[in-house]
């Protein structure tokens, strides 16, 4: 919907998914930072970053200024489907991260773990961290949280 990006800002809501929701990965955790950074790159690591702060204090959804997002992540502020934003969310969107609506894009609040497709596209010594890390035994809060 590059129409969306014809505007100076985008709505951002969470996309509610109870089961991720429960049992998935803050976009801030170090699972993330290790796992799907290699998967989705920095720049949508980093916006997914950004959400999340976001969420915490509009967790019904806030207005997202495009310009000023895109230049604190590095990218180019142009408006339209070429423009740096329009490409990251295309990438959430791609790796079910976040889904594009008419009025704008719905950006789940944690992270999925990697599927088998994603994990073996990562190099072997990840692969290996990946697997040790599901088979610890953790407390709840650690791996998921911060």
């Amino acid at each position: 919907m590059a129409s969306l990006f014809m505007h100076s800002s985008l709505w951002i809501e969470p996309w509610r998914d109870s089961v991720t929701e429960e049992s998935g990965h803050d976009p801030r955790s170090r699972y993330v930072e290790q796992f799907w950074l290699g998967v989705i790159g920095p720049t949508a690591a980093w916006l997914l970053r950004h959400v999340a702060h976001e969420f915490e204090s509009s967790p019904d959804g806030f207005e997202l200024s495009v310009a000023p997002i895109a230049l604190q992540l590095g990218i180019s502020p142009k408006a339209g489907p070429r423009g740096g934003l329009h490409r990251t969310l295309h990438r959430l969107v791609m790796f079910r991260l976040a889904s594009e609506g008419h009025a704008g894009y719905a950006v789940r609040r944690r992270l999925p773990p990697l599927n088998n497709a994603q994990l073996s596209r990562l190099p072997t010594h990840l692969q290996r961290s990946h697997t040790s890390y599901y088979s610890t035994p953790k407390s709840p809060a650690l791996g998921t949280g911060r």
